[in-house]
């Protein structure tokens, strides 16, 4: 009864992000937006999965270093971590490929130059998100008790450093992303924030987090 009732919780926690976040991208691009709608399987929600994935990580990171910095956290929200966890990644996984699918000119000008080549801030955008994912990567995998790695290694996998490493290139992915619109604001649809915007403050916070509280 107590495993149903966990995973109900976690089932809630993640079902409630997701629709918040993919309804947060359909609010701002598709409805006070110019985004057609057609553009809403793979483009909007790709950058709703996105926030999503951010979301989920990030708490999944901070729950820990949270209650080392003295907060109470409730055992019940602490007992998801896993599923919040391996849920973000299979989110942050689905972003990649879908980010790769639709990355052109067309939808990310700023990303390209005029000859057609990544220009540095889509090559650094990029890099970001390709090695945070391959950091994040190796984390899970690390849990996998059939791996039979040493536990040295595993202790450095899963080390404050190795998080660090993680969020840091997750950051780097994030500015890189949508700093030039982060403070337009006159150009926000319907006074919304950029999504890349609000997953950096995500980002940021969660940061600080486990600077301050993982040990």
């Amino acid at each position: 009864m107590i495993e149903i009732s966990l995973k109900r919780y976690s089932v809630r926690i993640i079902l409630i992000t997701t629709v918040l976040a993919f309804g947060y991208a359909v609010l701002r691009y598709n409805v006070f937006g110019t985004v057609p709608w057609a553009d809403l399987p793979i483009f909007i929600f790709n950058k709703g999965i996105s926030l999503a994935s951010f979301f989920l990580l990030t708490l999944n990171y901070s729950l820990s270093p949270l209650e080392h910095m003295g907060i109470q956290i409730p055992k019940k929200l602490l007992d998801t971590r896993k599923s919040l966890g391996i849920t973000g990644f299979a989110y942050a996984f689905a972003h990649l490929i879908m980010s790769l699918a639709i990355l052109i000119p067309s939808y990310y000008p700023a990303f390209f130059t005029e000859g057609g080549t990544l220009s540095a801030r889509g090559g650094l955008c990029l890099l970001g998100g390709v090695v945070s994912f391959v950091f994040l990567w190796i984390y899970y995998k690390s849990f996998k008790s059939n791996l039979n790695l040493d536990n040295k290694i595993i202790v450095r996998i899963t080390s404050k450093k190795s998080i660090m490493y993680i969020l840091f290139f997750i950051g780097i992915h994030l500015f890189f992303l949508g700093y030039t619109g982060w403070t337009k604001f006159d150009t926000w649809p319907g006074g919304l924030p950029p999504i890349s915007l609000i997953s950096f403050i995500i980002f940021c916070t969660g940061f600080l987090i486990n600077l301050m509280g993982r040990k």
